[in-house]
């Protein structure tokens, strides 16, 4: 069985996208989820609240929760604000930003591939957390939010997709600071060329492993039906952007600024330095409106996850200094770089804590961790831009809609 699969898909008009299309659930803060849930009552988010969506302090019925999930979709659908494409095909998907541009392909892939080893992740996943989101999947019977698969750069894919790019899109808009631009790929042969050459390649999980182990599980509770996909896009590993997870310890710390540096000086070598040292093997600290440079000694692991910067944080400082564990602390803030370096120094300034940094881990190394089956640590990796939520639509019903369709029967927008 081919690892990549066209779909038919549901795409949201372009009169409607920017109104329906949402950054991804677990992407945004709550803050941020709340600010859209108010201002967009088209958005996708309305079809994808979790109970931490609620007002603080209310309780939360989970069955309540999804029937209200459901009647959002409902609402869109009834709408008609998604367009139908009952041939099955590949897309190519663009994420446009003013820092970054990626361009990958869009399709199903079957869930045996999570299975067999045709996909490889480097993350954990928390099983209440697989639960739920099986819970939601099976009530709505739809998804829109893609697993997002990473693939060896292929010079025939390349060429296909740039040939694809060249041609007018099916849509194009902005949302937010992000351009997203959607063609779909109608020649056959080049969809097989596709096809045949990612058959060839190892996938990789980016984003997405609770989304992909949840849809594993509903699979195998189904007694593994053979037409049953997940909607994913692969972007190739040359046009994605990693970025790291800095750790920052709410302040005020537990103990002074000089205890701290005397205490990391008995595990590494400690320089103070003008401004956040940006070497891969070493990490950054900036504490007391001050920044230094802590650099590892010698005898660190070499291959897998123990040799990854953020591993050696953890073994070196994090555990045996601050008592944090493996899953995180109240006490431990996870910061992607993709906030401003004047932002963290300012949280830190602020309550007198204390910023260790990093740079992420090579593609190289990525890789490595996957093919050896191990796991990163928590917050170890951010791929940003992340493809969004509400753009395409797959619903398991329209698998049995395709025939009718095809004969000119129009199809049901409901989900019932």
């Amino acid at each position: 069985m081919s690892t990549l699969v066209p779909f038919p898909a549901r795409i949201v008009r372009p009169e409607w996208a920017e109104h329906v299309v949402s950054p991804m659930h677990d992407a945004l803060s709550r803050e941020e989820r709340a600010e859209i849930l108010a201002d967009r009552p088209y958005a996708w988010l309305h079809v994808s609240r979790t109970p931490d969506d609620a007002p603080e302090g209310q309780e939360v019925d989970p069955a309540a929760l999804d029937e209200a999930n459901v009647a959002a979709l409902r609402r869109l659908l009834d709408a008609d604000l998604f367009e139908g494409f009952s041939e099955p095909a590949l897309y190519v998907y663009r994420l446009r930003s003013a820092e970054h541009e990626q361009t990958g392909i869009v399709g199903e892939v079957p869930p045996q591939a999570f299975v067999d080893g045709r996909i490889l992740g480097h993350e954990g996943v928390q099983p209440e957390r697989v639960d739920a989101l099986g819970l939601h999947l099976a009530r709505l019977g739809a998804r829109s939010t893609l697993v997002a698969l990473m693939f060896r750069a292929d010079d025939d894919v390349r060429k296909i997709v740039h040939a694809t790019t060249e041609a007018d899109p099916l849509r194009r808009f902005r949302s937010g600071d992000l351009e997203q631009t959607v063609w779909r790929i109608d020649d056959p042969s080049a969809a097989e060329t596709i096809r045949e050459r990612l058959d060839n390649h190892p996938l990789y999980i980016t984003d997405g492993h609770h989304r992909a182990m949840a849809s594993v599980e509903l699979w195998e509770r189904a007694g593994r039906p053979k037409r049953a996909g997940v909607p994913v896009v692969l972007f190739p590993d040359e046009e994605l952007r990693m970025l790291g997870f800095h750790r920052r310890v709410v302040g005020p710390l537990p103990l002074g600024v000089d205890e701290l540096l005397q205490r990391l000086r008995e595990r590494l070598t400690v320089e103070e330095v003008a401004a956040q040292p940006g070497e891969r093997g070493v990490f950054g600290l900036y504490a007391g409106g001050r920044w230094y440079r802590l650099t590892p000694g010698d005898g660190e692991a070499t291959a897998g996850v123990e040799s990854l910067d953020v591993s050696r944080l953890h073994r070196l400082v994090m555990e045996p200094i601050f008592g944090f564990g493996e899953a995180g602390d109240p006490d431990l803030e996870f910061v992607s770089d993709a906030v401003p370096v004047e932002e963290l120094m300012s949280r830190v300034d602020e309550d007198g804590g204390a910023a260790f940094t990093l740079v992420p881990p090579t593609f190289d190394q990525f890789v490595e961790v996957a093919d050896r089956h191990e796991q990163m640590p928590a917050k170890a990796t951010y791929f940003d831009p992340k493809p969004q939520s509400g753009l395409f639509l797959r619903i398991e019903e329209d698998e049995e809609l395709i025939g009718s369709e095809r004969s000119g029967s129009p199809g049901s927008g409901s989900l019932g």
